[in-house]
């Protein structure tokens, strides 16, 4: 019987590891491959949800349960109890129930197993459903109604601090919410330059970038980071609840009458005269300036990708001894690109859709001298061909694991080692054949189209250096380049560096 074990802690276990020192999802473990044993289960599959969440929503590992329970990947599905399924509301455990039944999954507890078409075990589990969200309302009022508590007290209670500040704990434990100075400066700038210079939240967040200002995930700013801040209350001294509504793909701002706000116990950052202004020019439909520049002075503007975070790069300005002004590309994000200058790079792009223009035509030739066939699109085939064997492969590997833990000659920690390590190997071998059929589309697409583009490209290198405005060259590159993936070793003293320029293609009609 092919098994999977679902993981999941309940609230009270959650409160139970804050009072001892085992940790939960490994006793569990450990108890339901016991049952596996004993009634000579073969497990498949385990699953660890490590969130937790009233809706199935949140819960990734249950979506992903629910969706190979339907497809009937599974004969059972082994749990603590059926509750840890899911008790929210009636909508996701009739989901639960009714997916089970129809797939005719059995549900498998330590002391029960439940086969949801027999009458019997369907009104037992419809039953246990039932107290178990009960038992979830209860839970979560009684959690609910310490929250508010705590917010009335002007406590702090969200799970990360707010940018600026940082928590800190005493001897017994207890959490406090501190000023971490370094970050307060930067918010103090922020307001500042919103307040006092009217600058918006796009230049703010130019203004921080530049001086190689990070947030609190290491990440550039943008104006959207800025404007939470901007109209974050916390920053003037205070706490706020219930704020925001969150549903499952959406959430939306709730009415001031339906949220709870106290005075802090932390301290603030600004002075509270200081947020209420930056809240009236909000109020007001204040538009202070976001632009600064009126034009494109960067004809790769919007172009050059960093290969290694894919943010997009840009030129920035610097200026030598002897005055020279020299303008470099680079990333702001992650900073292990290196840079180069603007005009090198330029030139380059420039000899490289030359060098496609001469390949095109030189490939014409050979695909008509060899009946039409083209040496990238074999490569693709065979590549993929190898992926499938290698699939297979791995697979009955997998099926020769379970056999080796049911025939007692693994044990259950060597059969989870091995597992992990097959599974890797599984995992990898997909996203390896997935990209290879990508490509493969890819190519076929490129092939299609290139005899269109071609011609546009020629029109492109035609008129390039006829214009001196880089705004044009920039609208010149867009329509025949969606973008280019940049590398360069940072640590390396080398002018080399590597481009990859990624067609605009044009769909056959």
């Amino acid at each position: 019987m092919k098994t999977c074990i679902y993981l999941r802690k309940s609230r009270l276990d959650e409160e139970d590891e804050k009072q001892g020192e085992f940790e939960t999802l490994s006793r569990h473990r450990s108890t339901l491959l016991k049952v596996a044993k004993e009634q000579n289960l073969n497990i498949v599959e385990i699953k660890e949800e490590l969130v937790s969440g009233e809706s199935i929503a949140y819960r990734p590992k249950m979506l992903e349960l629910l969706e190979e329970v339907k497809n009937g990947l599974y004969d059972s599905v082994l749990v603590m109890d059926i509750d840890r399924l899911g008790r929210g509301n009636m909508q996701d455990q009739g989901l639960i129930l009714e997916t089970f039944k129809k797939s005719n999954t059995k549900i498998i507890t330590p002391r029960k197993t439940y086969d949801l078409n027999n009458e019997w075990d369907e009104e037992y589990s419809e039953f246990e459903a039932f107290m178990a969200r009960k038992e979830l309302k209860l839970i979560t009022r009684r959690m609910q109604r310490g929250r508010v508590k705590s917010v009335e007290e002007g406590k702090f209670i969200a799970s990360k601090p707010p940018y600026g500040y940082k928590f800190v704990f005493d001897e017994s434990g207890n959490k406090s919410m501190v000023i971490d100075e370094d970050k307060a400066k930067v918010v103090r700038m922020i307001f500042d330059l919103y307040v006092n210079k009217h600058y918006g939240g796009v230049k703010i967040a130019t203004h921080l970038n530049s001086l190689g200002l990070k947030t609190t995930t290491g990440r550039t700013w943008y104006d959207k980071g800025v404007r939470d801040i901007l109209k974050n209350k916390t920053y003037a001294g205070y706490v706020v609840w219930n704020k925001v509504e969150r549903r499952k793909n959406s959430s939306k701002t709730r009415p001031i009458d339906e949220r709870i706000e106290a005075k802090g116990i932390h301290e603030p950052i600004i002075d509270e005269s200081i947020f209420l202004e930056a809240q009236s020019l909000f109020k007001s439909n204040f538009i202070p300036s976001t632009k600064q520049h009126t034009t494109i002075t960067n004809p790769l503007a919007g172009l050059i990708v960093c290969s290694k975070c894919g943010h997009k790069m840009i030129a920035q300005q610097s200026t030598y001894k002897n005055k020279e002004i020299v303008k470099f590309v680079k990333c702001l994000n992650c900073g292990k690109n290196r840079g180069i200058k603007l005009d090198i790079l330029e030139k380059d792009i420039i000899n490289e859709l030359a060098d496609w223009v001469d390949a095109y035509n030189v490939s014409i030739k050979d695909l008509d001298s060899n009946e039409n066939k083209n040496p990238n699109l074999e490569s693709y085939d065979s590549i993929i061909k190898s992926l499938e064997s290698e699939y297979q492969t791995l697979m009955k590997q997998k099926e020769n694991l379970h056999n080796l833990l049911e025939q007692g000659i693994y044990d259950v920690d060597t059969y989870l080692d091995r597992s992990k390590i097959l599974t890797d190997k599984i995992n990898l071998n997909r996203s390896n054949l997935s990209q290879a059929k990508k490509d493969l589309e890819n190519e076929k697409e490129s092939v299609f189209s290139i005899a269109d583009i071609i011609p546009q490209i020629k029109k492109v290198l035609e008129l390039y250096y006829q214009s001196n405005d880089m705004q044009e060259r920039n609208e010149l590159l867009k329509e025949v380049i969606d973008f280019i993936n940049y590398s360069r070793e940072p640590k390396k003293r080398t002018s080399r560096f590597n481009i990859k320029i990624y067609p605009r293609l044009i769909k056959n009609k």
